[in-house]
């Protein structure tokens, strides 16, 4: 009798698991996951918080994959967990696999050679399922936040996934021993696990967020809560919708459609009413996390008037079905279309590309996703999947490592040319004088873009990290440079800013050079120097309190150390338009910059010290960027943009002017970059920025001449 009881038992589960493995809630669930997720990446401004779609998906995996592993505990007291990781690499590997090799090589025909770089080194970490960490990483690295997209940008999420199914198996097996060993109720010890789990990672994720946002977005540990939810229901649903059903018998199906209407509604709330400035995970994940909670939870079964009987429509269901290989396929064509039309996406642009994308999505799923889950190495031991995991691997680094040595040629290649060209009389900003008759100063760029080597942070040979370094948290923040020749120094100078000083430094060290100057240098990206908390960033909220004490306590000892030295000169300069600062005054950033500008230069000056302010160079505007330049290398003047709007006031520079102190000069080289009309992206054959908003190494290297005059005429 009892073993006819398990058959049974048995028999009656793999019916609902059949059921349930194509409930066309959660099919509808992923459609408008992946919906709100290409949304948001095509037209962001507007469906700003779309990016809560990827948090949809994350619940629905902790859900399901939670309930394949209760099923196997239940059926048999262990979990294969070859089976399980064979199943899932069977599962996710061919289309990501695809997906990423076939964008690698597009770009490589494409896309600049300045962006090879950043592309093969994401692709490697998304094969290897750390795509997530890597980004994390360049979240807060302040020389990366102006890296263009890669095309495997959106693996961080499946790296996330990857790193939940490698954990989660060894939580439920570990769990389920326990509560063998000590004859304990295996779901409550379960649950009792998850919840601990998940309560954990939801403070992690709070805290986090809210002392480092940029991280927390990627890192698995912010995220995990999320799956924990999912788990939740596939250990707890089933009791709790019974219970509604017996207690509630006739009211059941109006409390799941009520329910599930909830839950639709804190979604759609979260993906309209959020942003980029959103803290997000943090407190805001709760909302699109609950609401998938609610539809899940509340399903399969819905009154006639649920949404779920609207999204059971067959093309719901289809792109729910193509969710995956949509989610896949959408990214690298936002990314490569641009290379291949020759111009910036426009609205048809990117109505074609959600159609292709779509298109591509169906025929993955059917030629690859489908084939792999099912065919692939059917029956194959486990051993035999991770060595063809491991294969697969290996040859997606040997195309990045092809990319990377072709990076690498091309790039010597175009130093090569820069280096020919220097001391033409026609080179760079030399092609703004007049006495040089240059035909077409605003002409094609003749040398391309050469990717790190145009960034603003390097160091001259003459450079080293200083003995007493200007200390905080785990940073060393002071380099001493001695430009002498071995001679007597003529001045002692210090160099003082963020990225928007270090910029000049291709310049500045020429001017060292040649009036044998020692230099100290102390450059912290996105800090102001004043003693003011920036509260944002580029339009970026930035009023996490790490990161204002950090900037706060940089800047107060690099004042003391030049008060107690007494340097000759500083040089500073900073990107003061786009650093937003707030004194508690409420006043307008012009008035407060001024004031706490004077109050800093002021402590410089009366220790002896005289001010030079490099002002501040024109914005891009995202529309004079090297991939702008790329698509128009013939009439780069396209990437031009009107004086008014990019040359903005500099506040800093402002400030000092306002001062008429003779002992503070600003060093105005506006005329270099803007004329009377225009501020250009191409002059004299250089490109000159190297990203979103940094001059590039070598046009500014081209403005020595014109830097070392205006420096004497200030010292005169």
């Amino acid at each position: 009798m009892t073993g006819h009881v398990v058959l049974r038992t048995r028999a009656e589960m793999r019916r609902t698991e059949a059921v349930n493995a194509t409930r066309k809630d959660i099919q509808a669930l992923r459609a408008l996951a992946v919906g709100l997720v290409v949304l948001n990446h095509l037209w962001p401004a507007r469906l700003p918080g779309g990016y809560v779609g990827v948090d949809v998906f994350f619940v629905i995996s902790g859900y399901l994959i939670s309930k394949h592993l209760l099923g196997e505990l239940e059926r048999s007291n262990r979990i294969n967990l070859g089976q399980f990781y064979s199943r899932r690499i069977r599962r996710l590997l061919p289309a990501a696999t695809l997906v990423a090799s076939v964008s690698l090589l597009a770009a490589w025909a494409l896309l600049p050679f300045s962006r090879w770089l950043a592309i093969a080194q994401e692709t490697i970490a998304s094969v290897l399922y750390v795509e997530n960490w890597v980004l994390a990483a360049k979240s807060v690295d302040y020389s990366a936040h102006n890296e263009a997209a890669s095309t495997v940008q959106h693996y961080w999420s499946l790296s996330v996934e990857e790193q939940f199914y490698l954990v989660w198996p060894l939580l439920f097996l570990g769990l389920s021993l326990v509560a063998i060993r000590f004859r304990l109720r295996r779901r409550a010890l379960l649950a009792l696990g998850v919840v601990l789990v998940s309560a954990l990672a939801l403070a992690f994720c709070i805290w986090f967020t809210y002392t480092n946002r940029s991280p927390a977005y990627f890192v698995t540990p912010a995220r995990a809560w999320e799956f924990g939810a999912g788990a939740l229901i596939a250990l707890g649903g089933p009791h709790v919708m019974a219970a509604v059903r017996l207690r509630l018998p006739d009211y059941h199906l109006a409390l799941s459609g009520t329910a599930q209407y909830l839950g639709y509604g804190l979604i759609a709330y979260s993906a309209l009413a959020y942003n980029e400035q959103t803290f997000f995970p943090g407190f805001a994940a709760v909302v699109p996390v609950a609401g998938t909670v609610l539809v899940i939870a509340s399903g399969p079964n819905s009154p006639f008037w649920s949404p779920n009987q609207l999204l059971a429509a067959r093309p719901i269901q289809f792109l729910g079905d193509v969710s995956y290989s949509l989610y896949l396929w959408h990214w690298p064509l936002i990314v490569l279309a641009p290379g291949l039309l020759g111009h910036s996406l426009g609205t048809r642009d990117k109505a074609v590309i959600l159609v292709a994308a779509v298109a591509l999505a169906y025929l993955s799923k059917k030629l690859i996703e489908d084939p792999g889950r099912t065919r692939l190495l059917r029956g194959a031991k486990p051993v035999r999947v991770f060595a063809a995991m491991a294969v697969t691997a290996a040859v997606v680094a040997a195309l990045c490592g092809g990319l990377l040595l072709n990076f690498g040629k091309a790039q010597a290649a175009e130093a090569a040319k820069l280096e020919s060209l220097i001391g033409e009389p026609c080179h760079g900003a030399r092609s703004l004088d007049p006495r040089n008759n240059c035909s077409d100063p605003f002409g094609a760029a003749k040398v391309a873009n050469i990717g790190p080597n145009e960034a603003p942070g390097f160091d001259a040979p003459e450079c080293h990290p200083a003995p007493d370094p200007i200390v905080f948290e785990d940073l060393k923040i002071l380099r001493d440079c001695d430009f002498t020749g071995g001679a007597q120094p003529e001045a002692t100078v210090w160099l003082v800013g963020d990225s928007h000083a270090e910029q000049w430094k291709s310049a500045l060290y020429e001017l060292a050079r040649l009036h044998k100057w020692k230099l100290r240098e102390s450059l912290v990206g996105g800090c102001p120097y004043i003693d003011v908390k920036r509260v944002a960033f580029m339009g970026a909220d930035a009023t996490d309190p790490h990161s204002q004490q950090r900037c706060l306590q940089w800047s107060r000892q690099v004042t003391e150390r030049i008060v107690k030295e007494r340097p000759d000169m500083v040089f500073a300069s900073s990107f003061g338009a786009a650093e937003t600062v707030d004194d508690g005054t409420g006043r307008s950033q012009l008035d407060q910059y001024n004031d706490a500008v004077t109050k800093r230069f002021l402590d410089w000056t009366r220790a002896g010290s005289r001010v030079y302010v490099l002002r501040d160079i024109p914005l891009t505007l995202h529309h004079s960027s090297p991939d702008c330049v790329a698509l128009n290398h013939q009439h780069p003047t396209e990437c031009a943009n009107a004086r008014a709007e990019a040359l903005v006031p500099d506040p800093v520079a402002n400030a000092a002017r306002g001062m008429a102190v003779p002992s503070v000069k600003v060093l105005d080289l506006s005329d270099q970059f803007c004329d009377d009309q225009n501020c250009y992206a191409v002059i004299g054959g250089l490109q000159v920025y190297a990203d979103n908003d940094h001059a590039a190494r070598s046009y500014v290297h081209s403005l020595v001449p014109v830097l070392a005059q205006r420096f004497n005429e200030a010292v005169q």
